[in-house]
Formats: C-alpha cells, structure tokens, sequence
C-alpha cells in the first residue's frame, strides 16, 4: 500500500520541471509517496492557463516515473465551486439568499463577499444551479481529464474539493435561494413555501432546509462524485464549518447524508486541538459518514509550526479510531512566498524542515494506524445527530454545548458511542437532545465495559481508550498529565501525546547515566527580527563581539545603526523554500552592546530579516538578545536552537544493558554507539537498543537530534497577542525549540 501521508503541496512561484522532481525526490526519499497539487496563494502561474497545465503534467509525468500518486486540487484557494473566479463571472451563477422574516421577507439578494485574494470574484458560487454546477466541472474536472486522461485512476488517485457550501450568503434572517425552490417545497411536503414562510409554519425551516439540502446533494455532491467514478477516480475533501453540527446544517442542509455522498468523505481538523470542546463530535460525524470505504482527514495546518512529532502520531491513532485512513497533511510549500498573501498560520511537510526525515517514521506509524481504522467496535449508547433540531432554528445561532458536553463527558468516562440518524437495529439506547436543549436519558445508567482512573482512582480527563470487537485496544494521552495511569485494571505508563497498543507493559530495571556531553552543532542559527504591526525598529542586544549575517527579503530594506545593509548573495544557510526570496549580507561583526536594525513590510511566517551566526538567543517582544553558545551539556540543561546538533561523550557500557532511554525530549532524535546507528525515534519511548557485544567496552555516544524550522519564526505567540491584523491564530508555538532531554538510563 502507498503510504497514507498525502501533502497538500501548495504550487506557489513558477516551478520548473527540475524544481518539481527535487521536491517529489525529497518527499519519495523520506516515504512520502502521494502528494495534493494545491493551487493556492503565492502561485505566479495563471490559473487554469496552459502553463498551468504544463505545470501539473510535469508534476503528474515525474511521480509516476517515481512511482508516486497524485490528488488533484478542485479550485483555487477555497471554497470549490468557483474554477478561480469564471464561475461568479457569470451573474446567473452567483449564489443566492432569500429573507425569511422581519422587514423585507422574501427578497432575493447576492451576498457580495468582502474584499479578499482567497476568493474569485467577490461573489460565491451557485452550487444550487445545476448549470453553475456543469460549468464548474467543465472549467476544472474535464480539462484536467483532457489532458491527462491515461494517468486518470492510476497516477491520478482523486480529486479534492474543498469547502463547497450553500451558506456562505445567509446571515441572520437568510437561508439559500434557487428558482424552483417553492415547486419543490410543495413537492416534499405539499405545502406552500411562501405562506408558510409568510405565516411562520413550525416546520417551515426543518422543511426548508432539507429541501435545500437534498438539493445540494443533486445538483453538487452527487454530480461531483458521480464524474469522479464515471473517471476512475475518488472525489475526496470536506465540507465548511464540519465541527458544529448547528453551523454545517446551515452551510451544508444534512450534513451526515451530504458528507456520506463522498466517496472518500472527509474532514477538517487542521488546528489539531485535541483538547478542543468540539473535536470528538467532528471525529464522530466524519466515522459516520465513513461506511466502508475509510475516511480522510486535512490536518495540522494551524500548527503550531514546531508542533511534535509525538503530537502529530497521537492524532493519527485517535483519527483511526474513527475509521478515517488517509491522512492529507497541510500544507507542503514548494517556497514560502505564499505566506505574504495567507499570513496567520504555517506549517511545512517537506525537506525545508531539519527534522524531516523523522518523517519516515510518521509514515510506518500512519500505515499501522490504518490497520485500526480498518475495525468496529461497539457502541455503548448512540447519539442522534441533531439535524432536524439545527435545521428548525436554523436562523437563531444555536448553542449546542450541551452536545459537546455530552460527547465529551461520554467520551472520557470511557463510555464508546456513535452518532445515529435511524434507530433501525440499535443494540443500545438513543440519546437525543430536545427542543428544550435537554438530554432525554439519565446516562448514568450507561456503564462503559473500559475502566480509567489515575492513581487517585479518580476518572481521567484526557484519556481517550478505543477497544474493538477483535480484542484490540488504543490508548491516547490527548492531554491529560503524564505519569502512571490504570486502564482494564493494568497499571500504563503514559507520556505526553502517547499512543499504547497494548496493556502489556513491563517496568525494567533503569540505572540513570550522570555525564557532561560536548556539544557540535551542524548549522548556523536563525532568528528574526519582529517588526509588530508595521513598527520598522527592532533591537538586538549583543553580550559580546559577534559575527553574524543578515538575510533580506526581496522587496524588503534594512538598516544596521543608520547603514543600509547590503544584501546580494546565495547561501546554503537558507532553506529551499527560502533561497528564491531572500538574499545574504556579507558577516557583519556586532560590537558589544545595543544596535538598531529597522526594516519593512513583516509578514508573521514571512520576515522581512533574519539574523544567522554562530549565537544564542533570547527575545524580550522585537528585541533580540544574541549571547554565546552553549560548549557543554549535562542532563536537564536543555539549548534553546535551530536546526540540527549532536551530543557527544565517552560512555563504559555496563554488562547486560540492553537499551538506553532518553526521558523528557518531543525532538527527532538519532543514537549512535562508535558510530554505529543504534536507532531513531520520533516520540516516546527513546529507548535504543544496545548489542550485547558493547558490554563493558568504552564508546563514543553520540546523541543527534533536529528540530523543526518552527522557532526562526520567532515568538509567534507573542505576535498573536499584540497583532492588530491577525486573524486565524493556531496554537502558539513555544519559539523555543529544546534540544537536550531531562536524563538519560541504561535499562537492563
């Protein structure tokens, strides 16, 4: 099987066919095997232009010479449904809303969007209209199929669309428009449309909505996916607002039975929360609408950018547990310049990333995890999913806590459930919320066959435990403290963001390793230089004489205590996706003490300056205290850095050491005895294995560990803080990458 890894590579610059092979390279080499072709911002090709389609064939011709398979991308940006804009060029294919009451009920309008790049022409597409529909798929779908017909179901594995919805024109009083609603109003249930919106009819939305919304299904969901199958391909993606059940009714009508005519449904969980109120409902709609065809998940965009390796696995296992087997990681860029044009998020799956090859051990792990996403497992209670109820009060911003916090008082109590929309053939009971916002069932009386305590033997909150009907189990730390928890009786250990497959857990014998290591780092730093909301000064703070180099954005100027610095060479301290973008300045010797460095047009994931050399740092708010590195290392003392640094000391290998553990490190982590790879780990346990022909002899211990590129970002927690022009924030980065681990044992 290809690996379920599939980046979302956003196309950004003009790439050549020999710029397109070292990425697919890079990504086949760390057991990438399937990419996303992402049109999106920063992309200097002219969409849908026959440079555009050279492009992509150049991308599809290379993978399949690489034995790589390609997904390709429905629109530009987001949402699908508009080919970049010609959709909305036409007036008759622009959506459309309808006033339900109040002053003015039953005007028609066009909801004109705000002014914004991600969008084609300041209107949505009508995805009510069959026509706009056609028109749609004859822009995108069947270009592509013209000309790359013979890569269709081999290369060319799906199509992906990508936030399509009906409701992105109704505010308040609105709900979606289309000629010949009234006809087919009647048709469902025989009524008139406009008394009973005029009279207030009870049912007048519930019947609306679902008339609405199975005709979303036909004229888009349906048509999409059956062009997919009638070309051999799977119409993938996810639909808008898919983690409140209130908020999807009104941009999707039935949301379960719209997602269900996927062939491969999925979801959008790119802020990667588990701790998130809404979570486990999103994970529960997606495992419904699944079937048995499996399920895809866009993930991990919103970061943070040096999210964990540990992290990134957990959410894997606890997507598998929902049936969801193919894993669309956002977002791969080819170079960063997109990041000027969408500012507040950032993440990178491709070699720009010092910690990429970890990478190949995320693939074995998602491959295992498929095989769980694969098994059942039976259902405590069932949850109906509250459509009809959503639909009812579809104009009245409905607050479902009471949902979430059923799902999630089930969910960490152990209690396995699943949403249901028919109650034919249920083996446990119905719970339902009511008009009224009211549980109707004492869920006391539910008792879960999985027992969780901690040592207290009080319930966890934070573990999630899944046990299927073939006797296997998964046990997820998704935020709960780390130490020794009881699952079934069995006593787990449980790390930070750990995944246990087993309950069979032994506790060896450890004897803690107390050395000072030397420390060799591999690259230069990188910071920036902060300038929050277009201050142009920023301040470095130097404890002593230090040599460093500026890097300058293109388009960008900087001044070093009142000198323009001069910025015209290529160095391999940048990364690939940097090196078009910026340019060196010649080693500049800092004195001692405080200068002013003023610049430009700063971008969050997108400096305007970076300072490289042989430093630390540390950041107080846009000043930047640069100070000497660290020589030695002993245990607990971790180094704040970028990139890649190794740790080195001389050890005696103690008889009947069979392993050695590192504690208390989130880092791609690399062991070497003499140098001799005794392994590499992503996440806990660190344990590497020791050959017993190493007992009692000297070594050379060699410790390699990488980080992300997350922290040359800076304190992005602190710019989301203070920013006046953020307006998606992830989940803040630390800035500070910790290179080192707490202690280090031999086990035995």
């Amino acid at each position: 099987m290809k690996c379920p890894l599939i980046t979302m590579t956003a196309v950004t610059g003009k790439p050549t066919r020999n710029d397109i092979f070292k990425y697919l390279r890079g990504l086949k080499d760390n057991g990438i095997e399937q990419a996303m072709l992402y049109p999106r911002s920063g992309c200097e090709i002219e969409y849908l232009s026959e440079e555009w389609f050279n492009t992509i064939g150049n991308f599809i011709e290379l993978a399949g010479e690489l034995d790589m398979c390609i997904w390709l991308y429905d629109d530009f940006n987001w949402p699908s449904g508009d080919a970049g804009g010609r959709v909305t060029a036409i007036p008759e294919f622009r959506l459309r809303s309808i006033k339900t009451r109040g002053e003015g009920i039953g005007k028609i309008t066009y909801k004109s969007q705000h002014n914004s790049s991600l969008f084609g022409e300041k209107y949505f597409p009508n995805l009510l209209f069959g026509d706009a529909v056609d028109y749609f798929i004859k822009c995108t779908h069947e270009e592509y199929y013209k000309r790359f017909k013979k890569y269709f179901g081999t290369v060319i594995k799906g199509m992906f669309t990508d936030e399509p919805s009906i409701g992105y024109c109704c505010e308040g009083d609105y709900i979606p428009y289309y000629d010949g609603i009234e006809n087919d109003y009647f048709n469902y249930c025989n009524r008139d449309f406009n008394k009973n919106m005029e009279n207030g009819y009870e049912d007048f939305y519930l019947n609306a909505i679902t008339v609405i919304s199975n005709r979303f299904n036909s004229c888009y969901i349906n048509k999409i996916a059956s062009w997919c199958k009638e070309h051999n391909i799977l119409m993938t993606g996810h639909l808008m607002c898919d983690n409140e059940p209130f908020w999807t009714t009104k941009h999707n009508g039935n949301f379960l039975k719209n997602l269900s005519g996927f062939t491969l449904p999925g979801i959008d969980e790119i802020e990667t929360r588990l701790e998130n109120r809404t979570e486990m409902a999103l994970l529960g709609a997606i495992e419904y609408a699944s079937g048995t065809s499996g399920a895809m998940a866009e993930l991990f965009a919103l970061g943070p950018c040096d999210m964990s390796y540990a992290k990134k696995r957990c959410m894997l296992y606890l997507c598998a547990c929902h049936k969801i087997d193919n894993y669309f990681l956002a977002v791969s860029h080819l170079d960063m310049r997109g990041n000027m044009l969408v500012t507040d998020f950032f993440n990178n799956f491709n070699t720009d990333q010092p910690d990429f090859s970890g990478i190949r051990l995320l693939a074995e792990e998602a491959k295992n995890a498929t095989l769980y996403a694969k098994k059942d497992y039976k259902a405590d209670v069932y949850i109906r999913y509250p459509f009809k109820l959503s639909a009812k009060n579809i104009t009245n911003d409905l607050d479902l806590t009471v949902l979430f916090d059923l799902i999630n008082e089930l969910t960490y109590k152990q209690i396995q459930w699943k949403f249901v929309v028919n109650e034919d053939n249920l083996d446990a009971p119905v719970v339902e919320i009511n008009e009224k916002l009211e549980i109707d069932f004492d869920i006391s009386q539910i008792k879960s066959k999985i027992t969780a305590s901690d040592k207290n033997g009080d319930t966890p909150r934070g573990i999630f435990v899944r046990q299927f009907t073939d006797g296997s189990i998964v046990i997820l730390n998704l935020f709960a403290p780390e130490g020794e928890y009881f699952i079934n009786g069995k006593s787990v250990y449980l790390s930070k963001y750990d995944v246990k497959l087993s309950l069979d857990e032994k506790k060896p014998e450890k004897r803690e390793l107390v050395t000072e290591f030397n420390v060799s780092y591999k690259n230069p730093n990188m910071i920036r230089a902060m300038y929050l909301n277009d201050t142009e000064l920023a301040i470095l703070n130097c404890e002593a004489d230090t040599d460093v180099s500026f890097a300058i954005r293109n388009n960008a100027y900087a001044y070093l205590d009142n000198s323009e610095l001069v910025c015209n060479k290529s160095s391999d301290i940048l990364t690939t996706g940097l090196k078009s973008l910026y340019k060196i300045s010649d080693t500049v010797s800092l004195k001692k003490g405080k200068h002013r460095l003023r610049s430009n047009n700063d971008f969050k994931y997108m400096p305007s300056v970076f300072i490289n050399g042989d430093f630390s740092y540390s950041l107080d708010g846009n000043a930047v205290n640069i100070n000497s590195r660290e020589s030695k290392y002993r245990c607990g003392d971790f180094i704040y850095d970028y990139g890649k640094l190794e740790l080195l000391c001389e050890v005696t290998i103690p008889k009947g050491a069979t392993c050695i553990e590192l504690m208390g490190t989130e880092l791609y982590t690399l062991m070497y005895a003499n140098d001799i790879l005794l392994g590499e780990k992503i996440a806990s346990p660190y344990i590497f294995n020791i050959d017993k022909n190493l007992w009692g002899r000297n070594v050379k211990l060699k410790i390699v560990q990488c980080s992300s590129m997350g922290n040359i970002f800076g304190d992005v927690d602190y710019w989301d803080k203070n920013s006046i022009k953020s307006q998606w924030r992830g989940t803040p980065s630390t800035h500070k990458t910790k290179f080192g681990f707490e202690k280090i044992y031999f086990i035995f």
